[in-house]
């Protein structure tokens, strides 16, 4: 993963995730705007809420600045990915831009834009200015390979949109802790079940 975070000279900040989909795959996937935001671990979600279409407003904090958030957003479908432009705030707009690669999967491109605010007026809010985009990068990386692996699991796509979404990122460590317990215990307990069977088999023969 590619990144490049600097708005104090420029008015932009990007990275560029390496994805396991094709482009009209990564495409469908950049139809939902709030999954884009919430898969974002350093924001914390206290009033998400629907106004329109396209259109929604919510409450939130960056964990990566230690400063709440409370804006209206509008969410676009491009020829070339999604454009989410901010009702207010240092960050004017997130453009999600889908690049197709010949040797493979495609490449995403995610953007935070703060053109809508001068220089010296960004220099003045240094720390306004989202520090979350590289680790939005690999988290985002990070869900769409998991996606990619696991969404033929039945149930797996309901939990992650019902339940996994809608968690605090503290909840969402602790759940994903309580899963590898639960699996390390299944997989003890599978070895222990085939080693009495074996000893079973054994013992009868």
């Amino acid at each position: 993963m590619q990144d490049q975070e600097n708005v104090e000279d420029q008015d932009f900040a990007q990275v560029t995730v390496q994805t396991p989909f094709s482009g009209d795959a990564l495409a469908a996937f950049l139809q939902d705007a709030e999954r884009l935001l919430r898969i974002n671990s350093q924001m914390e979600y206290e009033h998400w809420r629907q106004t329109g279409d396209g259109e929604h407003e919510f409450k939130a904090l960056n964990l990566s600045i230690d400063k709440p958030i409370e804006t209206t957003l509008r969410s676009q479908i491009t020829d070339d990915g999604l454009v989410i432009r901010y009702g207010s705030g240092l960050k004017t707009s997130t453009t999600f831009r889908i690049s197709a690669t010949p040797e493979g999967p495609a490449e995403l491109i995610v953007i935070d834009d703060y053109s809508g605010t001068s220089a010296d007026q960004r220099r003045a809010r240094m720390d306004e200015v989202d520090k979350s985009l590289v680790q939005w990068g690999r988290d985002i990386h990070r869900y769409l390979h998991l996606w990619k692996k696991w969404s033929w699991v039945p149930g797996w796509k309901w939990y992650m949109l019902r339940v996994w979404h809608g968690m605090k990122p503290s909840a969402r460590r602790i759940s994903s802790m309580i899963m590898m317990i639960g699996l390390a215990e299944f997989i003890m307990f599978a070895m222990v079940f085939v080693v009495f069977w074996l000893e079973l088999d054994n013992f009868l023969n």
